[in-house]
């Protein structure tokens, strides 16, 4: 599929099933901005804590951070405004075309805010995995997105384990102490990601244009991948 293809079949499915005007989202999208600001503070935290992950009482506060925070709020709002149905149509199709042309910039600002010192790589990393892994009729973004709510409550009970092996002997190995907390910071990325495409496809991120609707549900493809690789990622896969 060219690039001109996938754009129409992206705009196509935004024709059919985006309804962004049932969403209240307070002034300038107030609702999700709030958000976007308490996970990107969480990610940063989390990423303080990886590089100090030898301090059980850093990794106790992250525990805390992570059973605190709610990502189901974002996931709702994704499917009032009919996201979420229009992801499921063909996920075969849109998974395996999805491509750095359909990302908006805004998806960079976002991740580099969360901490993520090299926004455009971790794109090209989720980008693949999105084809290899997610490009099939069987796979249910919906699914995959009703799982973050749990997995992050997962990840706080990960880092309480941590924190009484800190020190010790036994102490996790690097290799996997390096999966949990990239599949935490992917989770909250792919949350972020999200409230940001909702965002976009309000109007409240860029003035409404004819590639909104491409580069929302772009997006929103990139945030499906994100948390379902971090899902991955924390359970050792």
């Amino acid at each position: 599929m060219t690039e001109e293809e996938y754009r129409e079949f992206l705009t196509a499915l935004a024709t059919k099933y985006l309804r962004v005007s049932r969403l209240d989202l307070g002034p300038d999208g107030s609702v999700l901005q709030h958000d976007i600001d308490r996970l990107s503070a969480t990610a940063r935290f989390v990423r303080l804590v990886d590089e100090r992950s030898d301090n059980a009482t850093l990794l106790r506060e992250c525990a805390e951070e992570l059973r605190s925070i709610r990502v189901d709020h974002i996931v709702g709002v994704m499917d009032r405004a009919g996201i979420l149905d229009a992801l499921e149509e063909a996920p075969d199709i849109t998974f395996q075309n999805l491509r750095k042309s359909a990302i908006p910039r805004e998806d960079s600002r976002l991740l580099r805010r969360a901490g993520f010192e090299n926004p455009s790589a971790e794109i090209t990393i989720v980008i693949q995995y999105a084809r290899t892994r997610l490009a099939s009729p069987q796979t249910s973004p919906t699914e995959i997105m009703r799982r973050a709510q749990p997995e992050l409550e997962r990840a706080g009970e990960a880092m309480d384990k941590l924190a009484a092996r800190a020190g010790t002997q036994d102490s996790l190995e690097k290799p996997k102490k390096r999966k949990i907390f990239n599949g935490i910071g992917k989770l909250l990325g792919g949350a972020i990601t999200a409230a940001g495409n909702v965002l976009l496809a309000t109007g409240t991120v860029a003035a409404p244009n004819p590639a909104t609707a491409y580069g929302a549900l772009g997006s929103s493809a990139l945030a499906v991948a994100m948390i379902g690789q971090g899902i991955g990622d924390l359970r050792g896969e």
